[in-house]
């Protein structure tokens, strides 16, 4: 909620935050078989911060859609430049149009969009 009130009203571009308890939850919801694999492999994971480490994850697990496969490879894409797989998961529209400036009620509108969607995945 708040977020969308500084897309709304200042424009701002949200950064989600991720604990280690909804990462958690986000395993055992996509991967339920495989909670145990899925976590090894994300000790993997490079980040400066928990919570950096913990948003990577989370972008994996969105953009791999279910496919266990497809972790180790994105898990790699991570380690060599996070942006790469956080924006695909979380600004999914705005990385498609290459961050390019807009009007600011288009670029808000666009920010909605994404933050709206990464919600919803994200508490589902």
């Amino acid at each position: 909620m708040f977020e969308e009130f500084r897309i709304k009203y200042l424009g701002i571009q949200p950064v989600a935050k991720v604990t280690t308890n909804q990462l958690e939850r986000l395993i055992a919801r996509e991967f339920p078989e495989y909670i145990d694999e899925v976590t090894c492999k994300f000790y993997k994971v490079r980040g400066d911060k928990p919570n950096g480490i913990n948003r990577i994850s989370a972008a994996i697990l969105k953009l791999v859609n279910k496919n266990i496969s497809l972790i180790d490879p994105y898990i790699e894409m991570a380690n060599a430049d996070s942006r790469d797989v956080l924006s695909q998961a979380e600004y999914p529209r705005c990385s498609k149009l290459g961050f390019v400036d807009f009007d600011k009620k288009k670029m808000m509108s666009i920010y909605l969009d994404d933050w709206r969607e990464y919600s919803k995945w994200l508490n589902e």
